[in-house]
């Protein structure tokens, strides 16, 4: 009597089109939850201060990723060594100084020069990435950069009313908020490099909470804790928004996407932030939706296509 041995059947692999796809799909995700998150973080700042909501959201995040990758088996126990040195500046200048510079450059500029500073992050990726990674465009996918570069800077000065704010740096804030666009973009590229030896979800976790423990003496210093009681129901909803999709969903999106395309083709995609933000801001705070943004926003999603078109003419 012979006995049949079944061979396990290994789950099919994604076609490399479908798993591109899915990680363009993924960075979107990411970029729009980001875009939203302005105005939650608008809401949740003014009842609590910046640097309660950084160690909240980040250590918050963590956890709830923490729980997940337990519950889905994903967990493989603590990092050691150089990967465990990598993730600590990782979370050092993407989360302890990245979110700080951009909180206290708020406070001290207006959002409309924010935004356009900010707008400048995904050449500072493309250019750090062609330097570090050797990452290079093509003729149209340079075009589609200028192209939403365009659009980002179409849907600023519909905020701004006028062509004033697109001015050089001019005072402390301005000065800060342009640094977030090198602190953004390092973190990005170098976060790249550790993806071929590091799973992203740990990733995400080991940055969060990091960096989340980076800010935990200030917090403690300051008793944060007692400034939960200012949140209202619209300040704890806007919380847990920041914390459950923001830190925890968003980065993670962000780096499944950053493991499978070029750096630069995943930084392309920030310029959709701000036509979401401008979006949530006219659903939720009322704030005036104007042509030209929807013009801007035209170009942006037109550019962000050619940057990430199989094409390299």
């Amino acid at each position: 009597m012979s006995t049949s041995v079944s061979t396990p059947v290994a789950a099919p692999v994604p076609a490399p089109s479908n798993r591109l796809l899915l990680a363009r799909l993924k960075v979107l995700a990411s970029v729009v939850i980001w875009g939203a998150s302005f105005v939650a973080t608008k809401i949740v700042v003014g009842q609590i201060q910046p640097l309660t909501l950084i160690t909240l959201r980040t250590l918050g995040g963590a956890l709830l990723l923490f729980l997940l990758m337990l519950a889905r088996k994903q967990w493989t126990g603590p990092v050691r060594g150089s990967l465990l040195r990598e993730l600590v500046a990782l979370a050092f200048i993407g989360v302890a100084v990245h979110l700080s510079l951009q909180a206290i450059s708020l406070r001290l500029t207006s959002a409309t020069n924010t935004s356009w500073m900010v707008s400048l992050t995904p050449l500072v990726i493309s250019l750090l990435a062609w330097r570090v990674l050797g990452e290079t465009f093509g003729r149209l996918q340079a075009i589609g950069f200028v192209i939403a570069l365009c659009g980002a800077l179409l849907i600023v000065i519909s905020q701004a009313g006028g062509l004033d704010m697109l001015g050089l740096p001019s005072t402390n804030g301005d000065l800060l908020a342009l640094s977030t666009t090198v602190t953004w973009a390092i973190f990005s590229v170098y976060s790249k490099r550790t993806l071929r030896h590091c799973a992203p979800a740990m990733l995400t976790l080991y940055v969060m909470a990091l960096g989340g423990l980076m800010t935990v003496p200030i917090f403690i210093a300051r008793q944060g804790w007692q400034e939960l009681g200012n949140l209202d129901t619209d300040g704890w909803l806007a919380l847990g928004f920041t914390l459950i999709f923001v830190s925890a969903l968003a980065y993670l999106f962000w780096y499944d996407g950053l493991a499978e395309l070029d750096a630069s083709r995943v930084g392309v995609f920030l310029y959709v932030e701000p036509l979401v933000t401008v979006v949530v801001a006219a659903v939720v705070l009322s704030e005036p939706l104007r042509p030209l943004m929807l013009l801007g926003g035209a170009a942006i999603l037109s550019g962000v296509s050619l940057v990430n078109s199989r094409r390299r003419a």
